[in-house]
């Protein structure tokens, strides 16, 4: 077997230092990989757990609209033993990189404080707010799009009042109350509230955060958006190896998410999943619509299978 160090002369004319010292000034290469790498992992982690896996072509002859509108994920799977052609489409996705940028206004103890108080102590009609906030976005755009299409309805806000907008998390009980939450925030070293300490990962909050940026238009509107469709794929699997340091994977069905306000037909580009507080909150707290666990995902909230098309699979 052709050893790495030959296989990178081989393929680049260098060695391997010289290799890796290239990867770290190319942050897309990385990128790059880090996708792949994913897919291959989630491979591996489907079919361990029982299913049969089959990758969708990238770009099909004629380039990406040549791609099937029931096969725009990455892959097909189904329960191995199922003879039925029933299969659900699997968009793969990695952890948004740059979530920390969001973080770096927090480089005081007052802004961080005030952050974390308003996650970990909302008030009682914070859900409510969220939705009525999303559903008066949603009218705007309405309005606007239906005076431009005279005779058509808008397609209808979808959201869920339990589950509004793009945050789906819960930091409540993470401190007693906020006298508690003022005393961990004063313990922390103020080195940790720097911009170079929350891009190492060292800062007091980490935010787990979907990465979806995919210019759609959406097929009855022809709004269009720089997120999914609604209707691309059965599930989502995001990878959170670049905030939690192992490929873990947590799964959410695009139906059963808050859609964009402005465009029902697309998703959010961000979904806000999670956030991990280093000595506080170090484990994974999800909430619906995510799930750890594809086969609950699945039974709670039964995605619609679709068939599968044998001309957009990737057979390499």
């Amino acid at each position: 077997m052709e050893s790495t160090n030959d296989y990178i002369k081989r393929r680049f004319g260098v060695d391997e230092h010289k290799f890796v010292e290239v990867m770290k000034m190319s942050p897309g290469a990385e990128g790059y990989i880090h996708g792949s790498l994913s897919e291959l992992l989630f491979k591996d982690f489907i079919e361990s757990k029982g299913f049969e896996a089959y990758r969708i072509k990238e770009k099909p002859e004629g380039g990406y609209n040549a791609k099937s509108d029931d096969a725009r994920g990455d892959f097909y799977i189904r329960k191995k033993g199922n003879i039925k052609d029933e299969w659900y489409v699997i968009e793969n996705k990695g952890i948004k990189t740059n979530t920390e940028k969001h973080l770096f206004t927090l480089d005081t103890k007052d802004r961080l404080f005030k952050h974390l108080k308003s996650l970990a102590f909302p008030k009682p009609d914070y859900l409510e707010k969220a939705y009525n906030s999303g559903f008066k976005t949603y009218n705007k755009a309405k309005e606007k799009w239906e005076k431009k299409n005279a005779g058509k309805n808008f397609p209808k806000f979808n959201w869920d009042k339990r589950t509004p907008g793009a945050r789906a998390f819960n930091l409540i009980g993470c401190w007693k109350d906020e006298k508690d939450l003022r005393k961990w925030v004063d313990s922390l070293d103020d080195k940790t509230l720097t911009t170079e300490s929350y891009l190492n990962l060292q800062g007091p909050v980490r935010m787990l955060t979907t990465h979806a940026p995919s210019n759609r238009i959406a097929p009855y509107t022809k709004v269009k958006q720089a997120a999914p469709l609604v209707t691309e794929f059965n599930i989502m699997c995001v990878d959170l190896f670049q905030r939690i340091g192992e490929h873990k994977f947590v799964f959410m069905n695009p139906n059963n998410i808050s859609h964009s306000p402005t465009s029902p037909e697309h998703l959010y580009q961000n979904y806000h999943i999670d956030y991990i507080i280093p000595g506080v909150k170090d484990e994974l707290k999800l909430q619906h619509p995510w799930y750890d666990d594809i086969e609950e995902c699945i039974r709670q909230t039964k995605p619609i299978t679709r068939k599968i098309d044998n001309s957009q699979l990737d057979l390499r």
